[in-house]
């Protein structure tokens, strides 16, 4: 089943505008408190201030003294915790809510009630050179509701700047556009001219991108639009929306024939502005629009390039825009030089880490490369952001392949699932002559397999046919289908090591009982808790086909839909199954290697294939889909024709285990090794 199964084990109506509950400012750090202290709190016009000493901790702001419990502190005082020790603080400032306040090891201080100055674009300062003065570590600050959110240095004193809405006159913009481009500069020399002997340090580049992006928002516009740039580097153009029946905006590039990306246009479809209102303090809606072109500075973690080194960032100032309807995204088009063979375009945008830990990674959430030709890609996207287009390298399985492997896939589930069936339904005919537990297990591992193949035939068609309900349970169906076959595989590893290691038959009061309980329990457990948690986590899963001319289908099957859940559950499981496994298969092949009688060569064949299929080391094959070339393709093709036919090679196994014991039992073997391991297979 590689073509569908392969894909998932390796890799709504929406809201858009100001995002409610979300702070406007946002100032976090850790302070190690010595002695016993106090928060002060003052006023200061257009600034926010934190200065951390040994025994204070002093935030100042335009915003009046704040009230605790109907009363007003003089002269704005507030005793910390007595308790020393290490604490993380946070500094809020809600606009729609008037409010400022501090929150410490637990406790929230109300620094402000009349938080309602205007706020916009922080400069920032960061000083330790301060008298008195103690480090603040792991500082961050983020604004614009969270949008924008960056890592501090250490440092006993922080220094936010702000500008007020509306008021940042051009002259202010085209020289925060230079001073954006000097920093753009510099951070592309050091990224391209490394000191020798030491690995590069690379920076964000989206940080002053977005501190610029903002105070273009800030711009008071008199016109329709105004287009600034600086150089090759960076192009930046404000547009003014009219709150009065809006209109869907385009906005063009002019057309460079000589350049890797000839042009482009972003358009806007008006149900964004109709549906998007600026706050109380905003100076109507505005469209900020910045491109930026570098080869190196944009470029992903795994130094994925980008189509042209082009950089387009798109948004309405402070307004958060996401999720949009399917037939109201955003669409970017690319006039672009043909692609080699071997290239396909995959439209991205800029994903920021939260926690500003690292710079960030291109993503492709939200995202659809559509309507691809030779010299142009259109990429339809459901929120506003920095997006690009992402160079990657072709499959090697090419549209050809794919219908073969989808054929072979529904032919194989189907004849395993029938095969498993008629497996269990003769073992339920003739138990009474079965006494030995590893008979059952087999007859587990085969239910598991039949739900695994019944699942799959039906989670497939039903995520583009089905309701979001059905998917979901479509989708859990199918997780557990794979999580229970998984689990019988390593029962069926546990049961071989008892056998060969231990020379044990388990005749345990209750012991298949107690199998059963783990094999079929622990993936009810498990798909369970996922589905408690976030029952978003099962639904709709789409992925990309790509064929041999490189356009794309969009492939969709109920299933999980966070990747962390198959990278680190389903891929670990997988490969904790068959590391032990196979262990337990080369156990098995010594043991008949020491035997000094060998007689039933051809039986002991058949024992080592059957406990292959079983034990699900054909499984293995997925990792083999990383390599290339030929190898990549037969390695495909063995995966989906084995694992599809599971269910039915251990049918024929089974079978041919039944035949061989008839015949044998009236034989008797030559020595009792034989005899011991023979006796063995037979229960195998």
């Amino acid at each position: 089943m590689l073509l569908f199964l392969l894909p998932l084990l390796l890799q709504l109506p929406s809201t858009h505008g100001h995002r409610k509950g979300k702070e406007d400012f946002r100032f976090c750090a850790d302070r190690m408190q010595i002695e016993k202290g106090e928060v002060h709190y003052g006023f200061q016009e257009k600034t926010i201030s934190v200065i951390n000493t040994a025994d204070r901790l002093k935030i100042t702001a335009p915003f009046p003294p704040g009230r605790q419990n109907g009363i007003l502190p003089e002269p704005g005082t507030w005793p910390l915790p007595e308790i020393v020790g290490s604490y993380r603080f946070c500094v809020f400032w809600f606009q729609d809510r008037s409010l400022l306040m501090l929150s410490y090891g637990g406790r929230n201080y109300t620094l402000s009630s009349e938080a309602t100055y205007p706020l916009y674009s922080p400069n920032i300062t960061a000083k330790s050179n301060q008298t008195g003065g103690r480090l603040l570590h792991n500082a961050s600050y983020a604004f614009d509701k969270g949008l924008h959110n960056f890592s501090l240095p250490g440092a006993s004193t922080y220094t936010f700047s702000f500008t007020e809405s509306g008021k940042v006159s051009l002259r202010d913009v085209e020289e925060e556009l230079r001073h954006t481009s000097k920093m753009l500069k510099k951070l592309e020399m050091e990224m391209n001219n490394p000191i020798k002997g030491r690995t590069p340090k690379r920076g964000n580049p989206f940080e002053p991108l977005l501190h610029l992006e903002s105070t273009l928002g800030q711009l008071a516009l008199q016109e329709q639009n105004k287009t600034l740039q600086d150089g090759e580097l960076l192009q930046a153009s404000v547009w003014r929306i009219p709150s009065q029946h809006p209109k869907t905006l385009s906005i063009k590039s002019k057309m460079e024939q000589e350049k890797t990306v000839r042009g482009y246009e972003v358009t806007l479809p008006k149900f964004i502005f109709e549906n998007t209102r600026p706050g109380p303090k905003e100076d109507g809606l505005k469209v900020v629009h910045l491109a930026a072109t570098s080869q190196i500075l944009f470029k992903g973690q795994n130094s994925s390039q980008i189509l042209g080194g082009k950089v387009i960032g798109i948004s309405m100032g402070r307004m958060a825009v996401h999720h949009l309807p399917w037939e109201q995204r955003v669409s970017i088009r690319f006039w672009h030089k043909a692609f080699p063979g071997t290239i396909v375009p995959q439209c991205v945008f800029w994903d920021m880490d939260p926690k500003a830990t690292h710079p960030g990674q291109w993503n492709t959430s939200g995202c659809e490369t559509s309507d691809k030709e030779e010299t142009q890609t259109i990429c339809l996207c459901d929120h506003l952001t920095f997006f690009a287009v992402l160079m990657v390298s072709s499959p090697e399985v090419g549209q050809i392949h794919q219908e073969y492997l989808t054929l072979l896939t529904y032919i194989g589930c189907v004849i395993s699932a029938v095969a498993s069936f008629f497996t269990i339904f003769f073992f339920l005919c003739s138990r009474k002559n079965q006494r030995d537990h590893i008979v059952y297990v087999h007859m587990n591992l085969l239910w598991a397999i039949f739900i695994l193949d019944m699942s799959f035939l039906i989670s497939v068609p039903l995520a583009p046919a089905g309701g979001g309900t059905a998917c979901k349970a479509g989708a859990m169906f199918l997780h557990f289908g794979v999580l229970a076959c998984l689990t019988w595989m390593g029962i069926e590893g546990y049961s071989l090591y008892q056998l060969v290691i231990e020379v044990f038959s388990p005749y345990i009061k209750h012991f298949l009982l107690r199998l059963c309980l783990v094999g079929w329990g622990l993936p009810i457990g498990i798909v369970s808790l996922i589905f408690v948690i976030d029952q978003s986590y099962y639904g709709p899963f789409p992925w990309k086909v790509y064929d041999s001319s490189g356009g794309i289908t969009n492939a969709t099957i109920c299933w999980i839909t966070k990747t962390e859940i198959n990278n680190y559950l389903n891929l670990g499981f997988l490969s904790l199954v068959l590391f032990f496994n196979t262990i337990m298969l080369a156990v098995m092949v010594r043991e008949i290697l020491k035997m000094k009688h060998r007689d039933h060569h051809w039986e002991y064949v058949v024992m080592l294939l059957g406990l292959s299929c079983v034990l699900g080391i054909p499984w293995g094959l997925a990792f083999f889909s990383f390599a290339s070339g030929t190898f990549k393709l037969v390695a495909v093709y063995l995966f989906t024709i084995l694992n599809s036919l599971q269910g039915f090679l251990i049918f024929l196994w089974y079978l041919a285990k039944v035949l061989q014991y008839r015949r044998s039992s009236s034989m008797q073997c030559s020595t009792s090794n034989s005899i011991k391991l023979h006796s063995n297979s037979t229960s195998i």
